[in-house]
C-alpha cells in the first residue's frame, strides 16, 4: 500500500465519492437556501 500513493482503482473511487459527497453538498446548500427564503418572508 506505502509503494504507490494511489492506485487508479482508488483514484476512480475517491474521485465518485469526491463528486457524490459534492452533490449531496449542493443539494443540502439550496434546500437550506429555499427553506430561508420561505421562513424569511
Amino acid at each position: 500500500m506505502a509503494d504507490s500513493p494511489f492506485a487508479p482503482e482508488e483514484l476512480a473511487r475517491r474521485r465518485a465519492s469526491a463528486r457524490r459527497l459534492a452533490w449531496l453538498l449542493g443539494a443540502a446548500v439550496l434546500a437550506l437556501y429555499l427553506i430561508g427564503l420561505f421562513i424569511k418572508r
